[in-house]
């Protein structure tokens, strides 16, 4: 059987680009989560990367029809299907209670601004997230990027840095999704202490980030298809 020098950029199924499906992978090598939380599973992309580097992982979504039609799921998965909203509080309270820390969460649900803020709020105000990596996905989404800025990063004494950028998303060349801007993936990190090798701010400072610029990229686009003449075939 060929195998591809990169199986990631042959499998079809996951919702994310290379990019983003590769730094998700890196995440996990390097946290090997005990416990771990998918909110937006989608076909289950993601969530089987996930469980292949984790010991317990808690999936929230409101349908999991698409991913219970697949291939059987690994017994260490369990799904919580109903609203996030609804879902996410009391399984982090219960992780709480029994003094568990969530290790690794990737937020990747309802994307409206109401529905990012509220999982991404439900995860930083949990005791259960003392020292956990969150991403966020789709962050370069104007919607999903007003949701997380909304929360107050920087108000949150345990979260000692975050990367909203972490992987830039993309403007969608074809298909239903032409000319929107979807993708990237934006990274909070929280933990007991800030270690030495963070910088001053919490918030990355190194680079200007690319959210505007593609946004205005995107603006430019637009413009130009709309001063196209139209085909008289």
């Amino acid at each position: 059987m060929e195998v591809a020098p990169l199986p990631l950029a042959c499998d079809g199924r996951p919702q994310m680009s290379f990019g983003e499906r590769a730094a998700l992978e890196g995440v996990l090598a390097q946290v090997r989560p005990k416990l771990a939380l998918e909110i937006g599973t989608a076909e289950g992309g993601s969530l089987r990367r996930i469980a292949a580097h984790s010991q317990e992982v808690h999936s929230v979504d409101l349908d999991h029809e698409p991913v219970l039609s697949q291939e059987p799921l690994p017994d260490h998965v369990t799904l919580h299907t109903g609203p996030s909203a609804e879902l996410v509080p009391g399984l982090l309270a219960a992780f709480a209670a029994e003094g568990r820390n969530l290790d690794l969460a990737l937020v990747d649900g309802d994307h409206s601004l109401e529905g990012a803020a509220g999982d991404l709020e439900a995860l930083l105000r949990s005791p259960a997230t003392r020292r956990t990596v969150i991403l966020v996905h789709d962050s370069m989404n104007v919607e999903v990027r007003a949701g997380i800025e909304s929360v107050g990063l920087n108000g949150y004494e345990k979260v000692v840095y975050h990367e909203l950028d972490f992987v830039p998303g993309y403007i969608y060349a074809e298909g239903v999704a032409q000319g929107s801007v979807w993708g990237g993936l934006a990274l909070v990190l929280t933990d007991v202490r800030r270690s030495p090798g963070y910088t001053d701010s919490t918030r990355q400072p190194l680079y200007q980030e690319p959210f505007a610029s593609i946004h205005r990229t995107r603006a430019d686009l637009l413009k130009a298809r709309a001063r196209e003449p139209e085909s008289t075939d």
